[in-house]
């Protein structure tokens, strides 16, 4: 009986172990912002030039699977549509102006997410009123990385872009794009994004 009792313990212990393992490695799904909730995060910018604000985005409305945030204090946007499913990013609106879109969304985050995760993703961007028109693709892998914002400590899934393309050819002013996404909360944290074509690199970290 007791050999019985310590392989049921064994096992029992294995399940826990492995299990705590699993969500230690794994988002389930992104945070869900309700209406009213406000997100901070301190931007550093080297391009276009070298500038560090802070940076407020405010949940205004939800319309079916696209959540409108009005932002303030960026000088890229005012007013910035996300999925709301993923996070990802669909259009910027600035003084009342479509900036640019990408249909159906850019960025390529998904969930759930787990560690050693791959997927490609496409989608069609948009800007200048339409001027500029391209397809892009991109692969995304995700890794488990430890980082430290305002002496906070934060385990996160980090998702890093690869092999860009524009129009099916290389995209070599697309540089880099990361997102660290905190495994308890499902928020992102930090975002890096370097695009020389577009003139953008910065990195946004959350104040909380």
């Amino acid at each position: 009986g007791r050999l019985m009792f310590r392989i049921i313990s064994y096992i029992t212990l294995y399940f826990i172990f492995n299990l705590s393992y699993l969500i230690a490695n794994e988002i389930e799904s992104r945070y869900i912002y309700n209406i009213g909730d406000e997100v901070r995060y301190e931007i550093e910018t080297i391009l276009p030039n070298k500038s560090k604000f802070i940076t407020t985005s405010k949940l205004v409305s939800i319309n079916e699977d696209e959540e409108v945030w009005e932002v303030t204090n960026s000088p890229t946007a005012d007013k910035r549509i996300r999925d709301r499913e993923t996070g990802n990013w669909i259009t910027s609106y600035k003084d009342g102006n479509e900036v640019a879109r990408a249909i159906p969304y850019s960025g390529g985050l998904k969930f759930p997410l787990k560690k050693g995760d791959k997927w490609t993703e496409s989608w069609t961007f948009t800007a200048a009123g339409g001027l500029l028109i391209g397809k892009s693709t991109a692969d995304f892998k995700v890794k488990k990385d430890t980082i430290k914002i305002n002496d906070k400590k934060y385990k996160t899934l980090k998702i890093s872009m690869k092999n860009p393309l524009w129009n099916a050819e290389e995209d070599t002013k697309w540089k880099k794009h990361i997102r660290w996404i905190d495994i308890n909360s499902g928020k992102t944290v930090k975002e890096y994004l370097k695009n020389i074509g577009f003139e953008m690199e910065f990195t946004a970290s959350i104040i909380e």
